[in-house]
């Protein structure tokens, strides 16, 4: 059962993903919880792709990731993954676990969201 809160989130374009889900606020929310899922398989992977220094490997994930982060609105999250991205591609891994944890705060944020969001 979905809350009649109102949306409350920073950094999130909400008419992007009310765009996308046709007004639909059921389907927002599956929009937004396959997004989670793919984002924390993606979260895994960077994990693993920053530890064995694999640039290439980081800078694919991080592009997906802010791919699908854009396309439902997640503006913040995309953001970060587009520096990650951009940081991969320079050849450099300096800062890639600040901007993982970036990465991470964001999508925790969304989560968080869904949890006041939707009743059990």
């Amino acid at each position: 059962m979905i809350t009649s809160r109102p949306l409350t989130m920073p950094d999130f374009n909400w008419h992007q993903l009310k765009q996308l889900a046709g007004e639909d606020t059921d389907f927002e929310i599956e929009l937004l919880t396959m997004f989670l899922k793919d984002a924390q398989k993606n979260l895994a992977e960077l994990d693993q792709a920053i530890a064995t220094c694999s640039l290439q490997s980081v800078e694919e994930i991080a592009h997906s990731l802010r791919g699908a982060s854009a396309n439902v609105g997640a503006s913040a999250l995309a953001s970060a993954a587009g520096q990650l991205e951009q940081l991969a591609r320079s050849g450099k891994l300096s800062e890639a676990q600040n901007l993982l944890e970036q990465i991470r705060t964001h999508s925790n944020r969304i989560q968080d969201y869904l949890k006041d969001r939707v009743e059990m």
